[in-house]
């Protein structure tokens, strides 16, 4: 489990997404309705990996501060 950004006091707070954060795993659902989200958990936040059989084709950075870095769409590999 990654580490509580500086803000929270202790094991009682845990780290939680902004509404807007929340607002762009919708849309990855919806843009990419038959592939699977993988979370992976970092000290600074989380990357949510977009996956459509057993290929990555979309990463988005989620900050604990929280900023939402989307990755480009990646590319079919020629």
């Amino acid at each position: 489990m990654s580490a509580p950004p500086p803000e929270c006091d202790g094991d009682d707070m845990a780290p939680e997404l902004t509404i807007d954060q929340t607002r762009e795993i919708m849309r990855l659902r919806r843009r990419h309705r038959d592939a699977q989200l993988v979370v992976h958990h970092k000290a600074w936040g989380l990357i949510v990996e977009t996956r459509r059989s057993g290929h990555a084709i979309e990463l988005t950075r989620f900050d604990w501060t929280g900023a939402v870095t989307p990755d480009r769409q990646i590319a079919v590999a020629a």
